[in-house]
């Protein structure tokens, strides 16, 4: 549902593009998980934001066989090696925020494979 813009995949250990077609594009995560929920095509979309979906079976995975690659997610913050202390707190929390995201995750993903 990405419009024109390009996919990157893995097939096997190789990297690959992918060029979807469609007429609906967003950036803009909400609106993804809406066009999908309406049946308008594929979106790539974190698992974090549509499990319940998955579980209720609203949503399913497809092209298992080509699965996007491992991503990270950053912190921009100002320059330098002792940022501010509310930076560093915030940053603390992100990563916990996260942390625990992926835990959950994995859990769920092992309780549903058992």
């Amino acid at each position: 549902m990405q419009g024109t813009e390009s996919w990157l995949a893995l097939d096997g250990d190789k990297l690959i593009t992918l060029k979807p077609r469609g007429r609906f594009k967003a950036d803009n995560a909400v609106a993804l998980v809406a066009g999908a929920l309406a049946g308008i095509g594929l979106a790539g979309i974190p698992k974090e934001l549509i499990i319940e979906h998955l579980d209720t079976g609203a949503l399913v995975p497809v092209m298992k066989q080509y699965p996007p690659p491992t991503l990270g997610i950053y912190v921009v913050r100002p320059p330098g090696n002792h940022p501010a202390r509310k930076v560093r707190v915030l940053t603390e929390m992100m990563v916990e925020c996260c942390e625990g995201l992926c835990r959950g995750i994995m859990l769920r993903d092992a309780q549903r494979a058992s």
